[in-house]
């Protein structure tokens, strides 16, 4: 798994290459926590456009990070899930709780107020 992080405007991109799964989440975990600055509202975009998989634990981690983001008054959304991931976010109720978007711009967009 490869993770790319960008910044647009106060929004942070983080661009996932490969299946998310047993052992890789933590450092998905780690690397987004390294940018939640103390004092900043935290705002992510989650790319999941190259993302051919992702298990129960990838899962839970995306969850446990909504979770802090949210304590922190902050946004977590996600942008190109593939049809698996999107039927699986759907099977999981996370599609009720996660903001999901066809495509990056979309995501990007619902960032501009």
């Amino acid at each position: 798994m490869k993770i790319k992080v960008t910044t647009k405007n106060d929004v942070h991109i983080i661009k996932i290459e490969g299946a998310i799964k047993a052992g890789n989440e933590f450092e998905l975990g780690e690397k987004i926590e390294q940018y939640i600055k103390k004092g900043n509202v935290p705002k992510f975009i989650i790319d999941l456009k190259k993302v051919p998989f992702i298990n129960s634990a990838g899962l839970g981690t995306f969850l446990n990070i909504y979770k802090h983001i949210d304590g922190l008054n902050g946004r977590i959304v996600f942008a190109n899930l593939n049809s698996d991931i999107e039927n699986l976010m759907e099977i999981t109720k996370l599609a009720s709780i996660f903001e999901i978007y066809k495509t990056l711009e979309e995501a990007l967009e619902s960032f501009e107020y």
